[in-house]
């Protein structure tokens, strides 16, 4: 009989885990249900540009966000494929990913290589793009009176 562990139990137990990414959040870096992250324990404060893996307490769920801002006492987090931050403090971070496997098929990618970075230095104008492109809609909702804090943006 198989015993089910909570990605905690996983980390504690191994001090790393393989999990599969669920959602579109973190694309076009990881896909959902395609692409395989491997998360280490926190066992240190994160930097800018680290991905967390954190637990929202309210809501039970596991996410899987980039450290944008690193706060006195916590972090500004926000999905590679989203407009909106978050602020996380710093006790609901569980790990941090080290590397991924984009697909089955491919090869890891260490977090630490030089395809990561490159990647990286993406960001930025990949952000002011989508930002760009949601304004009219953002506008249009404040105007309209439909101004409600949305998860999909």
């Amino acid at each position: 009989m198989m015993t089910e562990r909570t990605i905690e139990q996983e980390l504690d137990l191994r001090g790393y885990g393989l999990f599969q990414t669920v959602g579109d959040s973190m694309e076009p870096l990881l896909h959902n249900r395609k692409s395989t992250v491997v998360i280490k324990r926190k066992t240190e404060p994160l930097k800018r540009y680290d991905v967390a893996l954190y637990r929202r307490p309210h809501k039970k769920e596991y996410v899987l966000h980039r450290v944008v801002k690193v706060l006195e006492d916590g972090y500004l987090i926000r999905g590679d494929n989203r407009i909106w931050r978050e602020k996380v403090p710093e006790e609901w971070v569980v790990g941090v990913m080290t590397g991924y496997f984009e697909t089955e098929e491919n090869r890891y990618v260490s977090c630490e290589c030089k395809i990561h970075r490159k990647y990286l230095k993406s960001l930025k104008k990949r952000y002011w793009m989508r930002w760009t492109a949601k304004l009219p809609s953002r506008i249009w909702k404040r105007l309209t009176g439909q101004n409600k804090k949305s998860d999909t943006g």
